[in-house]
């Protein structure tokens, strides 16, 4: 596992991660992670049932201020939209402490027939985020279609990444601890990690599932220099 390899834990990457609704129940893939490795947090955002986009940005926001490492922000569904949401009001003490973020399956509360739980996220933030991402879609996604991920993808200035059929990523979805997702977080810490300046295009060869990698338009993925 990647983590072994950090000899100083308190100067690694750290994985804060943002679950989505209905999640608490069955074999979940974040819980796996967060159980697993030393580098990642699970984040309550209290949304046992119904969550309010103000209370999870500011538990968002205090697990941040937290923790004493480079951040990497993982979100599936409504945990994507927290981080969405959150990038708008970042100070720059928060920016700075941001290495990158994962945007697995962000929930669409404009979409027809969407979760109405989900309606205090609506409008989704329309800007550029000041740190490189990654929007990861699964072709199947009763939640959100690939062609609207990959249009928030544009509109976050992030890049995409499309994982085949995995349903919404939920447990029901059978996916188990989601290796080749697991894998891909270890490669975007490679290429995130302050002081690692790898090859961004590495990042298509270390996903098994297909994949493409878009960067906003292009037929290349690509993050901007921080």
């Amino acid at each position: 596992m990647a983590t072994s390899r950090f000899e100083h834990p308190s100067a690694a990457p750290v994985a804060l991660l943002l679950p989505d609704l209905d999640c608490g129940r069955g074999d979940y893939w974040l819980d796996r992670w967060a159980a697993g490795r030393i580098d990642c947090r699970a984040i309550d955002l209290g949304h046992a049932h119904v969550p309010d986009r103000n209370d999870c940005v500011s538990r968002l926001d205090r697990a941040c201020r937290g923790v004493d490492a480079p951040l990497i922000l993982i979100g599936h569904g409504v945990g994507a939209l927290t981080i969405a949401a959150w990038a708008g009001l970042m100070t720059s003490e928060s920016e700075h402490a941001v290495a990158g973020a994962l945007l697995i399956g962000p929930s669409d509360p404009a979409a027809e027939g969407a979760d109405p739980r989900l309606a205090s996220f609506a409008p989704v933030p329309n800007m550029i985020f000041t740190f490189p991402a990654l929007v990861v879609a699964s072709a199947d996604d009763p939640t959100i279609g690939e062609d609207r991920a990959f249009s928030l993808a544009r509109q976050w200035g992030a890049g995409f990444a499309s994982f085949g059929r995995l349903g919404h990523f939920r447990p029901c979805d059978d996916l188990g601890a989601w290796r080749e997702g697991e894998h891909l977080l270890d490669r975007f810490i490679d290429l995130v990690e302050p002081g690692h300046h790898h090859a961004v295009d590495q990042l298509d060869r270390c996903v098994t599932q297909p994949a493409a990698f878009l960067d906003r338009g292009t037929s290349t993925f690509a993050f901007r220099p921080r």
